[in-house]
């Protein structure tokens, strides 16, 4: 179940990596753009403010769109590291677990044998003739 909660959060990171990439794009186009209509309206004798503006509201958007991103992406990274922290601790745990089992496993079936061979000695013993001394 750790490991599906880990998983999941590398495939959000990176869903925030490429919607902080796609941002940035847009907000680079936006900047293209508006260099371009600001050398066309020097050009051209129509008035473009109102676009202007909008295009600032929106790369303003953008921009805060992007920073609040980046600040989920911090938050999920942090909450990665502390997945895979448990994950690992866990997974540890299990480990020492089978570990210990497979030892405890193993000594009783060491204590098995030498019961049954103490039990053969003693018959064995108990067969032999006593002598006098």
């Amino acid at each position: 179940m750790q490991q599906r909660t880990v998983d999941d959060l590398k495939v959000a990171i990176g869903a925030s990596i490429e919607r902080i990439a796609a941002l940035e794009q847009q907000a680079r186009e936006l900047t293209d753009r508006m260099r371009e209509e600001r050398m066309l309206a020097h050009a051209l004798p129509f008035a473009s403010d109102a676009w202007l503006a909008t295009a600032k509201h929106a790369q303003t958007r953008l921009g805060a769109e992007t920073e609040a991103e980046r600040a989920r992406l911090v938050a999920l990274r942090e909450q990665a590291r502390e997945a895979y922290g448990t994950f690992r601790a866990i997974e540890s745990a299990a480990e020492r677990f089978r570990t210990e089992a497979e030892r405890e496993a193993e000594a009783a079936e060491q204590a098995a044998i030498d019961d049954i061979a103490a039990a053969r000695f003693l018959r064995e013993r108990k067969r032999m003739p006593v002598k006098a001394a």
